[in-house]
């Protein structure tokens, strides 16, 4: 068992794969990938020991596995270790660990951290949504309704670590949760529309400050982001695309896409993380309701 508190009406640490919930699922098995890395898992597990942080209870295979993966290119795992040791003291240092489940809290304008955010986004911009259980989260947002000039204006810079760090750990404890409970390593998808974008909204210090948070984020939550999908782009957004491309982790722009959910061999991409009775109709799928909302109570937890 672990001890992590998203996890506390559950027996089994990690289970026995589910069988793929449709033919678009290639989602890995989790007790395959520690086999796989059963060398590499033992080596950071044995660097930390004597970590004070560390908690075998916690910290078991499949937390150290994430690292691991994002550092396999360092056969030494030395760079797995040290993200490792990072993200304890980061999680220390924010007292992550004295959340506990905050599932059932999605970010939003109730939430302390990130309620001054949200007042700059219009009706249907930002929506982190669980159509599915044993898929994951998917986040939707719709870059023309965020007022990033205001956001930059009127937010001090200091607040944006503690925002998205609010949203990434909520978004961990559900993926971490799905991973667990259906045995498959399970990631986030996110859609970024671009439909109704204009130049004047770009805002390059946004850019800046979201990158050095995100940078942060990927470093203390790998494994956690598995696409970044933008979709009505207009024909002029490369200009500025590639003034912004700089401000971001290199891992983050790594996943970025530019696609056309409306073409079916682009669309079967999308739906690697999500079905098509639940993926809306603005993207090419069949769901008619929108706004999407967030509901736990509809979830199988």
């Amino acid at each position: 068992m672990t001890s992590w508190p998203w996890m506390k009406e559950v027996d089994a640490a990690i289970t026995d794969p589910i069988p793929p919930v449709n033919e678009h699922d290639k989602r890995l098995s989790v007790k395959d990938l520690i086999v796989e890395n059963r060398d590499k898992i033992d080596k950071v597990k044995s660097d930390l020991v004597d970590d004070p942080l560390y908690d075998p209870k916690k910290h078991d295979d499949l937390w150290i596995l994430r690292f691991v993966l994002s550092h396999k290119k360092k056969k030494n795992m030395k760079n797995a270790t040290k993200a490792a040791k990072t993200t304890l003291l980061f999680r220390k240092e924010h007292k992550l660990d004295e959340w506990g489940d905050i599932r059932d809290a999605p970010p939003g304008i109730d939430i302390e951290q990130t309620k001054q955010f949200v007042k700059y986004y219009e009706e249907g911009s930002f929506r982190l949504v669980l159509p599915d259980s044993k898929r994951g989260l998917l986040l939707y947002l719709r870059i023309a309704g965020i007022d990033g000039q205001s956001l930059v204006k009127n937010i001090d810079e200091s607040a944006w670590l503690p925002n998205l760090t609010y949203f990434t750990e909520f978004c961990h404890q559900w993926l971490d949760y799905i991973t667990r409970t259906t045995g498959r390593l399970t990631k986030q998808l996110r859609i970024v529309d671009l439909d109704g974008i204009s130049i004047s909204q770009i805002s390059m210090e946004q850019n800046r400050r979201d990158g050095k948070a995100m940078s942060v984020m990927e470093d203390c939550y790998p494994q956690l982001l598995q696409q970044i999908f933008l979709c009505n782009s207009p024909s002029w957004i490369q200009i500025p695309w590639r003034i912004a491309r700089p401000l971001l982790p290199k891992r983050v722009v790594e996943k970025l896409d530019f696609i056309n959910p409306l073409i079916t061999k682009e669309r079967n991409r999308v739906l690697e993380f999500i079905s098509e009775e639940h993926l809306p109709e603005r993207f090419g799928g069949k769901n008619h309701v929108w706004p999407l909302e967030f509901d736990p109570s509809k979830t199988q937890k």
